[in-house]
């Protein structure tokens, strides 16, 4: 991986860059402050470009967003807009625009706009570039970086999807800096994922602070870089998710896409794997697997102002039903991820009766 931090003209901040090559494709990303020169000169690169929009952001960041010389469509975000009915909305735009294979599609917004965009563009005309400028803490984390597209299906999460990476990824902080503590707190979960499957002294950095001490550039700056570099070395280990390295990443994704299933995503993704994650941390440890660590994980994130689930609201026999249908489940078990050290984890299988009954014992429990 290439670390370059280079001086930003337009802010006068320090900007890394990162690279990794990933299935064969070397990735560009970079992090700072007023990366508007930056895209702009990466767009021109394709000739063509037109950049789908989340409409949250239209008047929210109007000078910045107009300061992006593409071709901008909006369109509304969330988990409702990763839809059969939004892709073909996306198709049709392109091909009303003659955008050709040489030509780049891109998105500006959070991680279900990412999501949505990604997909169109790995199988229009069998593969566009795509150039990503995530605005949420949550997708420059995670979501934009390593190559899964996916859209919704028959309340299912991420049923059908694609493997495709983006050529560049901006994650510029000014999107951040002003947000919603409420919205930082997505991001700030898949973060300490990252961490506790990782990293045990980036977990420490997570005790040591809160939400209030980093929010701001340089605390936002510092965990984006870490998290990204996590993901990148895992996803080039196992790309395509058939090692169960990759696995990881999942941490606390099982019982989370369960919740968000569960709820009509109602939930806040980072709020579901959050809980996800204490949940099965406890499952690991009633299973004989690990030290209880969910108390730690519980007051991580509690920390940063992540709200706790009374899983005695939860039915658990519904949620199993939802957690039947995850990727991880073989042969009637479920690969789960499990902590074996705070910055350290593996992959135990499971048997549902077992996650019922841990379910169960833990609702008892609160």
């Amino acid at each position: 991986m290439e670390s370059i931090v280079k001086y930003n003209t337009l802010t006068s901040l320090l900007m890394e860059k990162l690279e990794k090559s990933i299935n064969g494709k070397n990735i560009k990303i970079y992090i700072g402050s007023g990366l508007e020169n930056e895209i702009n000169s990466s767009m021109e690169k394709y000739m063509k470009n037109v950049s789908f929009v989340s409409y949250a952001l239209k008047q929210l960041y109007k000078k910045k967003i107009n300061s992006i010389s593409s071709f901008k469509y909006f369109l509304r975000d969330g988990e409702a807009s990763k839809s059969t009915k939004y892709f073909n909305i996306i198709v049709r735009k392109l091909i009303s625009m003659e955008i050709e294979r040489n030509n780049s599609i891109s998105y500006i917004g959070g991680g279900t706009l990412g999501d949505l965009i990604g997909y169109s563009a790995s199988v229009y005309k069998r593969g566009i570039h795509l150039i990503g400028v995530p605005t949420t803490l949550l997708a420059q984390v995670d979501s934009s970086i390593g190559g899964k597209n996916a859209i919704n299906f028959m309340n299912l999460k991420n049923a059908i999807g694609t493997f495709y990476s983006p050529d560049v990824v901006f994650d510029d902080v000014d999107f951040l800096v002003e947000s919603d503590p409420t919205i930082l707190r997505d991001g700030i979960a898949e973060a300490i994922k990252m961490a506790l499957v990782r990293d045990g002294s980036f977990f420490d950095y997570f005790l040591r602070n809160n939400i209030d001490s980093v929010h701001n550039a340089e605390s936002l700056e510092h965990i984006i870089s870490r998290s990204i570099k996590i993901k990148l070395d895992v996803v080039s280990e196992d790309f395509y998710d058939t090692k169960k390295i990759r696995y990881l990443l999942n941490f606390g994704h099982s019982i989370g896409h369960a919740l968000e299933s569960y709820t009509g995503n109602r939930i806040p993704h980072g709020t579901a794997v959050a809980n996800g994650m204490v949940l099965e941390s406890y499952i690991a440890y009633k299973s004989g697997f690990s030290q209880p660590f969910h108390d730690i994980i519980r007051a991580a994130v509690s920390a940063y102002g992540i709200p706790l689930i009374d899983f005695r609201d939860i039915e658990t026999d519904q949620l199993l039903s939802y957690i039947k249908n995850d990727k991880k489940v073989e042969g009637g078990k479920l690969n789960m991820v499990m902590l074996n050290g705070l910055g350290s984890a593996e992959i135990g299988e499971i048997e549902f009766s077992q996650l019922r009954r841990y379910i169960n014992i833990y609702r008892d429990s609160l």
